[in-house]
């Protein structure tokens, strides 16, 4: 019974004191990148992108938002994000930005900035 005590005690101090790492050996990914930095523009200030970038309907990260801002009628939330990202593209294009991320899933070959 005094083993098990102590094996018990001795564990916990060293989980406590930080001698015995429990995630140690899993490795953390570095967060994704936004998506904006997927466009480029030559002699654009990275304020003037992100406004750019905002007035085309992205968000303040550099992100495009997941959830759809509204669902036209028969729309599922699919569908509809895919629509609004198209917008998306179709402005930053318009705008004079080029896409310069992967297209090399059947779902980005369809969109505006891969075509």
């Amino acid at each position: 019974m005094k083993k098990i005590t102590l094996s018990i005690t001795l564990g916990l101090v060293s989980i406590l004191s930080g001698c015995m790492c429990i995630d140690c050996f899993v490795p953390q990914l570095p967060p994704p990148k936004p998506a904006i930095v997927n466009w480029e523009q030559s002699e654009t200030s990275s304020e003037t992108r992100l406004a750019d970038w905002q007035a085309c309907g992205g968000d303040k990260s550099g992100n495009f938002s997941r959830n759809p801002k509204d669902n036209l009628e028969g729309e599922d939330t699919q569908q509809a994000y895919k629509r609004q990202s198209a917008e998306h593209q179709r402005c930053l294009i318009h705008k004079g930005y080029h896409y310069i991320g992967h297209c090399s899933t059947d779902y980005m070959k369809s969109m505006p900035a891969c075509r």
